[in-house]
Parts: C-alpha cells; sequence; structure tokens
C-alpha cells in the first residue's frame, strides 16, 4: 500500500495535495456544522446547561433579540451547510478528473514501455497477460486509488468529529476509540486474506483472458472438431473460478461489517447510559455527542473496508510494475535520427547470437554480404535460424559477438530508428486489420494519399483484384481479412510495404502458403522492385526463390553455402540441387 501511494504522490503531487486540502474544507465544514447544533438547541431550551454552550459559540449574537439570534444561526447553519456542499462538487470533479488523470498516465506508461521492449522480453510475455494488464489490473489499480483517497479522506473526517466528541467528553470519547482499535485489531488477520484474493484474482484474470484468445483464435478448428461442449466447458470453469472468488470476497468483507453494525447499536445504547446516568450531561449535549458518534462508528468499520480494498488491489499495482521494470525501455526514441544510408551493401561480419539464458547458440560465424538492389535468397531448412537473420537485419535483435554494417557503419541501437525508415518486412502469417483497405494501409503510413495507395497496390499487383471490390479501397475486410485469400492478403501487406518506399525488403516465408496464381503475382512483383530495392528472400523450398540472383544456404546457424541461384542449384550434393529433385 506504501508504494501504491508513492507512485500516486510522484505521479501528480499537486493533483492529489489538492485533493486532500479539499477533503480537510469539507471535514472541518461537516464538523463546525455539527458544532453548529449545539447552540441551536440550546436556542430551544432544551437544557439549561446549554446556554454554555451558547455562550462560548455565539457570543456576538448575545445581545440581538431572540428571534435575530435564531434567524442569524439558522443562516450560519445553511451556509456552512452550502458551502460544504459546493466544496464537496469541486472535491468529486477533481478527483474524478484526478483518478482519470492517473489511469491515462498508468496505461500510457504501459504502452511506452510495451512499445520499445526489448524485443527478446517482449516475445517472452504472453500476449494475453499483456492485455490483461493494459484492462483488469490497470482498473484494479485505479479503484485502489480510489480507495486510498477515500481512506485518507476518512481519517481527516474522523480527526475533526474526534476533536468534536473530545470536546463534549473526553472520558467517552477515549472508551470508544479503544473499542474501535480492539475491533480493527480483532479482524486484521482478514487483511492478509484479502492480499491473497488479490493474487488469486490476477491469476484467475489471466487465466481468463488467455483460454478467451485461444479459444476466439480457434473457433473454426473447434466447430470442425465438434468439441463446443468441451471448449465451452473449459471456460465455464474458470469463469466459475472467477465468480467463486467474488463470492468469497464479499462474504470476506461482509462478516466484520455485521459485527461493526451490531457492535454500534450496543457502543451507542452504553453511551447514552453512561452520559446520562454517570456525567449527568445535558440534553443538547448529548443529542450531538450521540450524533457524532453515531457517524464516527462507520468511520471505524469503513476503514476496515477500505483497508481490504487496497490491500486486494496491491497485488495488481506490483504486477504492473513487474512488467515495466520486465519490458524496460531499450529501444531510443524514433525522432530527430538522421537516417542510415545505404548506397553500397549491408554486411554481416562474423555475426553470432545466443538467446538471453541460453548457452547454445542459435548462429555461429555468420559472413554474407546483400549488395544494394540485389535479390538475395536464404534457404533452410526450419529451425536453421533464419528467422533470427531477419530479426537482426530489423534490429530487434542485437548480435552477440560481430557487427552489421550498412554502408561500413556498424547497427547500433542508437542508430536504429534511422535505419528502419528505409526497411519493409513481408511476414508469412500477413497482417490485416479488420478495416477497410484503406485503413490497412495508411494506418502504418498516415500521410499516404490515395495517388499513393493505387500506385502501391499496382506495384504490388494488387489493385486488380482491390478496384473489383464492392466499395473498392473502402471495402471492409473482416478480421484477420477474412474476405481475401492467403495470396491476396500477402498482396495487401506488400502495398503496405512498398508505400514506405523501403531500401531493403525482409519477405519471411511469404509466399510459403500462396496458390500458383498468388505466387506468380508475387514473383512478378519482386522482379519489377529489384531496380529500386535490395530484397532478402527466406524460404524453405526452391519454388519460392526462383526469382533471386543470388542464395545463400543455413545450416544450424551457419552459412554453408553461398553463390549465384544456378551455381547452387548445380552443385552436386548441395542443399538446392536436393531440393531440384524432391520438388
Amino acid at each position: 500500500m506504501k508504494n501504491m501511494l508513492k507512485d500516486v504522490w510522484k505521479r501528480d503531487p499537486k493533483g492529489f495535495l489538492t485533493i486532500l486540502l479539499l477533503n480537510i474544507a469539507v471535514s472541518l465544514t461537516g464538523g463546525i456544522s455539527i458544532v453548529m447544533l449545539i447552540p441551536m438547541l440550546g436556542l430551544l431550551d432544551i437544557s439549561e446547561s446549554s446556554v454554555a454552550a451558547l455562550n462560548v459559540l455565539a457570543v456576538p449574537l448575545q445581545s440581538l433579540p431572540r428571534w435575530a439570534q435564531v434567524s442569524a444561526m439558522i443562516g450560519l447553519y445553511f451556509c456552512l451547510v452550502v458551502f460544504k456542499a459546493l466544496v464537496g462538487r469541486l472535491l468529486s470533479l477533481r478527483q474524478t478528473r484526478f483518478l482519470e488523470d492517473y489511469s491515462f498516465t498508468l496505461r500510457d506508461t504501459l504502452y511506452q514501455a510495451v512499445a520499445r521492449a526489448d524485443w527478446e522480453k517482449l516475445a517472452s510475455t504472453r500476449q494475453s497477460d499483456t492485455i490483461n494488464l493494459f484492462t483488469a489490473q490497470c482498473s484494479q489499480v485505479s479503484y485502489g486509488v480510489s480507495d486510498i483517497i477515500g481512506l485518507i479522506s476518512s481519517l481527516f473526517s474522523a480527526v475533526v468529529q474526534l476533536c468534536i466528541a473530545v470536546w463534549l467528553s473526553l472520558p467517552v470519547t477515549v472508551f470508544v476509540i479503544i473499542c474501535g482499535g480492539a475491533f480493527i485489531l480483532l479482524f486484521r488477520k482478514m487483511f492478509r486474506i484479502s492480499k491473497e484474493y488479490g493474487d488469486e484474482l490476477i491469476r484467475i484474470n489471466r487465466a481468463m483472458y488467455a483460454e478467451l484468445i485461444n479459444q476466439l483464435q480457434s473457433v473454426k478448428e473447434v466447430r470442425t472438431y465438434n468439441v463446443q461442449k468441451e471448449h465451452a466447458a473449459l471456460f465455464g470453469g474458470i469463469s466459475d473460478s472467477f465468480r467463486q472468488a467474488k463470492l468469497k470476497y464479499t462474504k470476506l468483507r461482509a462478516f466484520p461489517q455485521v459485527i461493526y453494525s451490531c457492535a454500534a447499536a450496543f457502543m451507542i445504547g452504553i453511551i447514552f447510559l453512561v452520559c446520562v446516568l454517570a456525567f449527568e450531561m445535558d440534553t443538547a449535549r448529548l443529542m450531538v455527542l450521540v450524533y457524532v458518534f453515531m457517524r464516527l462508528w462507520p468511520v471505524f468499520s469503513g476503514f476496515y473496508g477500505r483497508v481490504q480494498s487496497i490491500l486486494a488491489c496491491v497485488p495488481a499495482h506490483e504486477k504492473l510494475q513487474e512488467a515495466l521494470n520486465h519490458l524496460s525501455q531499450e529501444e531510443p526514441e524514433q525522432e530527430n535520427v538522421p537516417l542510415l544510408t545505404f548506397e553500397k551493401d549491408i554486411t554481416f561480419s562474423q555475426v553470432a547470437f545466443n538467446y538471453q539464458n541460453s548457452e547454445e547458440a542459435v548462429l555461429s560465424n555468420v559472413s554474407f554480404t546483400l549488395p544494394k538492389g540485389s535479390i538475395t535468397a536464404l534457404v533452410g531448412r526450419s529451425g536453421a535460424g533464419k528467422t533470427t537473420i531477419a530479426d537482426l537485419l530489423l534490429g530487434f535483435l542485437q548480435p552477440t559477438e560481430g557487427q552489421i554494417l550498412i554502408d561500413g557503419v556498424a547497427l547500433t541501437k542508437q542508430n536504429l530508428p534511422g535505419w528502419r525508415h528505409g526497411l519493409g518486412y513481408v511476414p508469412q502469417e500477413p497482417l490485416i486489420l479488420n478495416a477497410s483497405v484503406r485503413e490497412n494501409l495508411q494506418r502504418f503510413h498516415p500521410n499516404a494519399t490515395e495517388a499513393d495507395m493505387i500506385s502501391a497496390l499496382q506495384k504490388a499487383q494488387a489493385w486488380g483484384f482491390v478496384s473489383g471490390l464492392k466499395d473498392g479501397l473502402d471495402t471492409a475486410l473482416g478480421d484477420q481479412g477474412v474476405r481475401l485469400s492467403g495470396g491476396e492478403r500477402q498482396r495487401i501487406v506488400l502495398a503496405r510495404v512498398l508505400l514506405g518506399k523501403p531500401r531493403l525488403i525482409i519477405m519471411d516465408e511469404a509466399t510459403s502458403a500462396m496458390d500458383y496464381e498468388s505466387e506468380t503475382a508475387v514473383r512478378k512483383a519482386i522482379r519489377e522492385l529489384s531496380d529500386e530495392v535490395t530484397i532478402l528472400i527466406i524460404a524453405h523450398r526452391l519454388a519460392t526463390v526462383r526469382t533471386a540472383g543470388y542464395a545463400m544456404v543455413l545450416e544450424k546457424g551457419t552459412i554453408t553455402e553461398k553463390g549465384t541461384l544456378q551455381e547452387l542449384i548445380n552443385t552436386p550434393e548441395g542443399y538446392l540441387n536436393k531440393l531440384l529433385y524432391i520438388e
């Protein structure tokens, strides 16, 4: 809880202090309003000793007629109530804005951490867990902060009311404080249970998000195998765990509330008897004292409930901080970085790579050159390290040993943003947003004009089918581009790449799942682009790389063959020579 409070203060100390001051103002105004009841009751002549209180609080009014005293008291009381209402409204608005700003800052900080995270760290984090951080856990932390503010506000209110109670009767007030503290100590073990509930809720939420994403991604297979009931039962079990946890927590909070309510009624009765029989307190003072304690006792129970809520939210704050520390910002800012020139070649110089916490080398002593304007094929079996080379070229990974040189300049984290301005990447699984063709292109190139988009689609051999769609560029493509074939989706992605006018395009198994017509169209697009850009085609099939002029074979993280495509095909016992007979 202390760390949450520090975090809130660090993010907006001025706003937090303003809310505290407004809470103090509301508490003081409410306290003065309560005290005003004593002279007002005294004016009704409920008891003679009430005059003493009247003399203390209303000395300026003693010279006035009775009707004027009554009117002044009522007017002052009314002004206090109105003032408290206005300050309360201002507090509500400021507090809501503060909490919303805090939530926005929290999500924005998390987004920046994810957007600039080290690729290995990001890849090691489950996507469903990351989504859970942005939704459920950010909301939990926001609720916790709201409860912290409420707790502090209730403490201010309690202090003011305790001061009034002490002024009215010190012995009775001490008695009530001791009883209230005893109840808090009695149930303090439940604080630990509340924190355990917070941990359990995070675990269940993560399981629910992960299962939900898995099931949404496998709807087609689930229906194909007719296992809807089994999957529904699996999700229902997780959902029921969430329900049971909520019910358990509600019971945990409800039991002390019942005890507090019963104890409050008992305490009020005891206070009344003690004040009347032992202290012979006047009626006005007694009525106000009972009223104060009736307001004060719920503060004790409220304190307990808020602490429980805060402790239940603490694990969410801890998980967020862990995620922010894990996804530490590794990449430099993208703005104001000079472009890294590429006029001659790209060179891998004795590059080796190991993943974190792994002693086994994925790449070892890899050296090759990609001349500007060339089309080069990188072939090899699955798991040979081809995608790792692509990730190194894209700057997602950094070499463990060796260097990647762009026109002789080493590629580093510092000049990486300037290098990415000239990159294009076409993955095996095309990314198609659930949006129109236009948005699928413009989302990644906001300044692209319609003429630019049409030109890019034409170069990617995609304008033929896009222009035939019902709404052309504004046709919605459905979730994951379900309305397009695999080859059409890949050509949309290629058009997106071309909009950025790249100097290097990496095609990672981009045509492996295409039909003959689509693959032919992509090959034609690649041939027409060869004079404008450098292209690296990553594949493990000979049919995919026929447009390449040069080829390299990667085996177990090492380049074993390289040369022109024809030379490698004609090499006896070579990798491509064997593929020629297999295919």
